[in-house]
């Protein structure tokens, strides 16, 4: 067996491994090292690939591909800092659960350390981001050496995809010649398979708290059935549940236990509940956090795989589980509703923000402020995804609750505003439905290059970028009490940017409407298309303001 075969029996086993552990998309950035690996991969029929020449797009688009799916996805690329590039995305991967295979070719061990080009230590180049790194051997002949490349395949993407998830890299060492024999077809093993494991509690020391007045608070993002279930959960205890945007808790079948204006209704006086019931890391609504942090209430933390995902230290019981076994062990207890009082206190406070946000909504012009609530009021039957820093927190604060089936992404990990554009193409690659991108300007910014999937592959995405000519965010923050030239250096950092000219370099339909009319109307034309929506940073912070204002007179007249 010459070379070339030798090679190209060693990959073939390799890729039926990825395939049996659940492969079944894979990112490729095109590269000469990797050129054997991604030959094979784009030629098999069992794997839906993409190609994305920029690494750091070509990850956040795989994050958006097992974002969606929930499937592990596989990241093929060259040699050398073409990896490093996957860096942010593998951290995003790891902080959301989400199970990438990234799969980075590398020069021989003769040609490491030495000045070769294009050489770089790769050998665990992503530390403890990832949940295991392995280098493959060299390939060789012979069926021990394939059964060997096959197993390392599968057994990667088992620990992937074990819970909690997460991204694994596997470094694969290939000499040249690089060209792999396209006559070879593979004689990989019959396929291994991993049986699950469904988890049940006996939660009975936990059935005297959750027979007192509670409240559930939901945080990370949740599927639509997961949300499902925890409302239902809700109204069997008779209890509140908040959650932030992205734990689609807010845009299903609507619940009377759910209060979607919470950053308004906490920063007034909430009744105390005896027990707080919470689902993983806590919710984007920061005032929710500070209340927890002044009211250490005894606290059941529901998360998976034991992360201990904890910011504020208070949990007092610790269940590794995910929604689906907690309900299933729930329904084991005769648990009793509390009384229905204890609900309608806090339903008294939620008819009371959201009346309030209506009457400051209605009669604006088009802003910031306004398009948030005209979008959810608009948007039907399609996903959205919504970026870091203002967006998600407008989003948060001011859409009501929406029964009209739109489901929620967005990269709250790390929080970070790189690869938004890329993750949202992934997302709706994977899906069967149209996406709306909810962005700021600076985000966009960020990840120009990820709009080249988007054109393309032909998604169906419509972007609606607020802008606000730089970090919006910084105006709500303390960082806006700076002198004014500080702030406008480091923080307000207005870029300038004419928003048509990327439209027309992405072949982007593009529009900026004027009034509200306008811009529902675009917000149902046929995608891709950037409508654009601008406004003043100090906007949004000025209706917020009286906002939150008018509700905390009203609340302490409620209670007086």
């Amino acid at each position: 067996m010459d070379n070339q075969q030798t090679l190209t029996k060693y990959l073939l086993a390799f890729i039926a491994g990825l395939k049996h552990g659940g492969v079944k998309q894979a990112v490729i950035s095109s590269g000469s090292r990797s050129t054997p690996l991604s030959v094979l991969v784009a030629r098999d029929p069992e794997i839906k690939h993409y190609i994305d020449i920029d690494e750091r797009s070509a990850s956040f688009f795989a994050l958006g591909l097992a974002k969606q799916s929930q499937q592990p996805v596989a990241l093929v690329c060259t040699s050398g800092s073409a990896a490093a590039n996957y860096f942010p995305a593998v951290c995003e991967a790891e902080a959301t659960n989400l199970p990438l295979i990234v799969l980075t070719t590398d020069r021989p061990a003769e040609l490491q350390a030495i000045g070769a080009p294009q050489a770089m230590d790769q050998v665990k180049l992503y530390g403890s981001h990832v949940k295991a790194a392995r280098e493959l051997a060299l390939p060789e002949a012979g069926p021990t050496m394939e059964a060997y490349s096959h197993w390392q395949g599968f057994t990667m993407v088992a620990q992937a995809s074990q819970l909690p998830k997460g991204p694994v890299q596997v470094n694969i060492p290939l000499r040249e010649p690089l060209l792999p024999d396209l006559t070879v077809t593979s004689s990989a093993p019959a396929p291994t398979k991993l049986i699950p494991n469904q988890r049940c509690a006996d939660l009975s020391p936990l059935a005297a708290l959750l027979g007192q007045n509670g409240l559930i608070i939901v945080g990370e993002e949740r599927t639509p059935a997961e949300a499902e279930q925890l409302l239902s959960l809700a109204e069997l205890l008779n209890w509140p549940i908040i959650g932030d945007p992205l734990t689609n808790l807010a845009t299903g079948r609507g619940s009377a236990n759910y209060l979607h204006q919470a950053d308004l209704i906490f920063q007034g006086t909430v009744p105390l509940p005896a027990v707080i019931l919470r689902f993983g890391r806590l919710p984007v609504t920061k005032s929710v956090a500070q209340w927890l942090g002044k009211h250490r209430l005894p606290t059941i933390l529901v998360e998976t795989g034991q992360q201990f995902k904890d910011q504020l230290h208070t949990s007092n019981y610790l269940l590794d589980m995910t929604v689906s076994e907690f309900i299933a062990s729930v329904e084991h207890l005769p648990l009793t509703p509390v009384s229905g009082d204890w609900l309608g206190k806090w339903q008294l406070r939620q008819r009371l923000a959201a009346s309030l946000l209506e009457e400051e909504i209605t009669g604006q012009g088009l802003n910031h402020s306004s398009a948030i609530t005209a979008l959810m009021a608009t948007l039907k039957n399609t996903d959205l995804f919504v970026a870091n820093s203002n967006a998600i927190r407008l989003l948060d604060r001011l859409a009501k609750a929406s029964n009209r089936g739109v489901r929620v992404y967005g990269n709250r990990g790390v929080n970070g505003i790189d690869g938004l554009n890329s993750t949202a193409a992934g997302i709706c690659a994977r899906s069967d439905r149209p996406l709306t991108m909810l962005i700021g300007d600076l985000a966009f910014f960020h990840d120009l290059t990820g709009l080249a999937m988007i054109y393309r592959y032909q998604l169906p995405v419509n972007i609606v970028l607020l802008n606000n000519n730089g970090g919006g965010i910084f105006s709500f923050l303390p960082q806006h009490q700076l002198p004014a030239a500080d702030f406008q250096l480091l923080f307000k950092t207005p870029q300038n940017l004419d928003f048509t000219a990327v439209a027309s370099l992405y072949h982007l339909d593009y529009c900026q409407p004027t009034t509200l009319e306008s811009f529902t109307t675009e917000l149902t034309q046929t995608a891709p298309r950037l409508i654009e929506v601008e406004d003043q940073q100090s906007g949004p912070v000025k209706v917020w303001q009286h906002l939150l204002a008018q509700y905390q007179q009203q609340e302490r007249e409620l209670n007086d």
